[in-house]
């Protein structure tokens, strides 16, 4: 037996050479019942037409021609099978005998099968129900093929008679369907060899053969595809089921491939072979292909996105008409980006059922490292991260400031992202802690920095500086949880207050705030502020209300040696995990601990080459006070005191022993100004040895000698089955228009 789906000349050759026959022979079959007459059977065309009267002739016959010689008592062997006629009737068969007696037919076609004579290439019998081609269950779209001898056709050697247990009511039945993937290929099963589809080499450019294997239906749709695209031919599926693919062009057009799956009873052989394939077309190309999808345009562009996140749809649409000639909606090289994307980075809801597996992996890595997720109801809603070498780091030697802000997030969930800045011995920033919440609030504030505190080991908050922006109930957790710690504003958004919110407008203005911000001791301050005052009152008499140690250094206390006027550590921070703020959760995160890795081993290295006692950014700022302090001569008081003039009205008092200058620049510092700059080189010494230690070379290698250690790849991770999966968050929609 054989499936009808399946059938084609490779299977009829099958049979003739199981029954013993190898020379050069003429196929003919002929219906069942009748006058006599019989139709070649050469192409795959002539075996359709045949199985196409099955349903109605319930059997046929085949017969062979040899064509060399003919076939003689004198040069062929002879062998006979017995086959049990009742049996055959019975068991193969049963309804075709009952349609028989019904219609008064004789046995005669039973005794003609009894015996047949066949060639002796072979060294053994092989009756038929051993074939390849008998399986042992009948069922659906299968037909019976059993061979016989003896018929009294002149001229034929032997007859085939196929017949058809079930009427194949499906041979002629029609589906359509889209076209998809990929795979590999081997042998039909059978000891022939044919050409073999590697789905890896050839399906960049595929080229199809009669006989050609693939592996699985879906290589064999995307090689398909492939073409249709390529050489931009509108092809589609005609027939498309688990048995069988016929593929076909525009009507008209001759173009066709007919393939079927090799052993449809194996449910583990997945092989699929063509039989007919007919290669030419006499179509006219499109610009407009109906394969081109989204999924295909994804697929073959995917480098794109990898190497660019920032690779808009309008680029590929030009890409895809330059590489293709294809014209391709722009609505549809959307969704290819969507699509791409999501492939890359990974799926926004299915993310956050494994954050229970990224946090594990996290502190399996990095041991303690502080990680804590925050759900509601399984819903998630905050997740903090803090890596124990951010804070071995920043005990071991960053100053006691800490800038904080946070910045909305672009991904499907949005959010809100909060982050923890320090600054390194060379003015750089230095990532301390980051967390993800729902929104910006007091209750979200407040979680994060009572996490944060413990962390750090914040026991006494008098010696550390908080500066940040008035972010929405920022200022008030501060004061809350640290209320001996020193707060600072940002100046940049104090100016942009005062100029678009009141009014203050005007160069004059600008500059007699910036001068106030920028005054380091009182009577400075004083002076900037009554200018401001003589320019405009109302804009003196809304700067009263703004508390000077938030935003003038003449008001800073000394002891985090840091006068920065503006949050540019926070912002600096932002711009470095600019391209995570679109991701999903967990890309997110692995991108921002990426980053943070990358910074550490990089800093170790530059840390490594610094030439001198000092980093590089202090250095520069020591040379820039030895060139400016020429213009400064000072006295000495005695001992360690002097008095340094340094122009009209302008005398300071330096004291070498206490590090501190009255112009208040050192002490804010800890770098000396240009008035103490010039009395440690009146006393032959160098500036660099006055410098804070914390801007020194050996601090900066012991911040950084704690590393973050990486992490293995999601399909590593340990899976907690003992957690149920975090649900992702309610998105929240504003009212109206997107």
């Amino acid at each position: 037996m054989c499936h009808i789906d399946s059938m084609s000349m490779l299977e009829i050759d099958d049979m003739i050479r199981e029954l013993g026959y190898s020379t050069p022979h003429d196929i003919y079959w002929q219906k069942s019942g009748g006058v006599l007459k019989v139709s070649p059977l050469k192409s795959d065309s002539d075996v359709l037409s045949m199985l196409a009267a099955l349903p109605r002739q319930k059997y046929v016959h085949v017969y062979l021609e040899e064509i060399v010689e003919p076939l003689t008592n004198s040069n062929v062997g002879t062998k006979t099978i017995r086959t049990d006629e009742n049996a055959t009737n019975d068991e193969v068969c049963d309804h075709d005998s009952a349609d028989n007696r019904s219609n008064g037919s004789t046995d005669n076609s039973s005794s003609e099968d009894a015996d047949y004579v066949a060639c002796s290439d072979h060294d053994s019998d092989s009756p038929l129900e051993d074939s390849e081609n008998n399986l042992a269950d009948s069922g659906d779209e299968v037909c019976d093929v059993h061979v016989g001898v003896g018929r009294d056709i002149p001229g034929f050697s032997a007859a085939v008679r196929v017949e058809n247990e079930d009427v194949c009511s499906e041979t002629d039945s029609e589906g359509a369907d889209s076209l998809h993937s990929a795979s590999d290929s081997e042998t039909d099963g059978k000891g022939r060899k044919y050409p073999e589809f590697n789905s890896e080499t050839d399906l960049k450019n595929p080229q199809f053969k009669k006989g050609m294997m693939f592996s699985h239906q879906s290589v064999l749709k995307a090689a398909v595809k492939q073409y249709a695209v390529l050489n931009r031919y509108n092809v589609r599926l005609k027939t498309n089921d688990s048995r069988r693919l016929q593929v076909v062009c525009k009507d008209g057009c001759p173009w066709m491939i007919w393939a079927s799956r090799l052993n449809p009873k194996i449910v583990k052989e997945s092989s699929w072979q063509i039989k007919t394939y007919i290669g030419q077309h006499t179509c006219i190309r499109d610009t407009v292909n109906a394969n081109c999808t989204s999924t295909w345009l994804a697929k073959t562009y995917m480098e794109k996105w990898r190497v660019d996140p920032t690779y808009s749809s309008g680029s590929l649409q030009k890409d895809v008409e330059n590489d293709h000639i294809l014209h391709v909606p722009l609505t549809k090289c959307c969704r290819a980006k969507k699509l791409a994307l999501k492939k890359l980075h990974g799926d926004d809801e299915e993310q956050y059922t494994r954050i229970y597996d990224y946090l594990g992996e996290l502190r399996g890595t990095n041991p303690g490292t502080t990680t804590i997720c925050r759900l509601d109801n399984r819903v998630f809603e905050r997740m903090y991260v803090c890596l124990q070498a951010c804070k071995d780091g920043f005990k071991a030697g960053c100053r006691r400031i800490i800038c904080v802000n946070g910045c909305f997030l672009k991904g499907h969930y949005q959010g809100y992202l909060l982050a923890a800045i320090g600054i390194d011995g060379n003015d750089c920033i230095y990532p301390l802690a980051y967390v993800v919440v729902e929104s910006e609030n007091t209750s979200s504030w407040s979680w994060f920095f009572q996490i944060l505190e413990e962390d750090l080991e914040i026991n006494n908050s008098h010696h550390y500086t908080f500066m940040s922006d008035k972010q929405k109930g920022l200022i008030q957790s501060i004061s809350e949880l640290f209320p001996n710690a020193e707060r600072r504003g940002c100046v940049r958004h104090l100016y942009s207050n005062f100029k678009n919110k009141k009014g203050f407008t005007g160069k004059a203005l600008k500059d007699a705030l910036w001068k106030a911000a920028r005054a380091t001791y009182m009577k400075e301050f004083t002076d900037a502020m009554h200018e401001m005052k003589a320019i405009s009152e109302d804009a003196f008499d809304w700067m009263q209300d703004k508390d000077p140690r938030l935003w003038s250094k003449s008001h800073f206390e000394t002891h985090s040696k840091f006068d920065l006027l503006l949050n540019n550590l926070c912002e600096s921070f932002n711009k470095m995990i600019l391209e995570a703020r679109d991701k999903p959760i967990l890309t997110l995160m692995e991108m921002v601990r990426c980053k943070i890795m990358n910074k550490f081993a990089k800093k170790v290295e530059d840390a490594q080459k610094i030439v001198g006692t000092l980093c590089p950014k202090i250095q520069k700022k020591v040379d820039k006070f030895i060139v400016q302090s020429v213009r400064c001569w000072p006295r000495n008081a005695g001992g360690n005191r002097y008095e340094v003039p340094a122009g009209h009205d302008d005398q300071h008092i330096v004291d070498l022993g206490a590090h501190s200058c009255s112009c208040r620049k050192w002490d804010l510092t800890g770098i000396p100004c240009i008035h103490a700059t010039t009395t440690i080189l009146m006393r032959g010494e160098r500036p660099e040895a006055y410098v804070n230690n914390c801007y020194k070379k050996e601090t900066q290698l012991q911040i950084y000698s704690h590393m973050v250690k990486p992490l293995r790849g999601p399909k590593q991770w340990a899976h907690h089955v003992t957690n149920e999966p975090i649900l992702p968050p309610i998105i929240r929609r504003p009212v109206g228009r997107p």
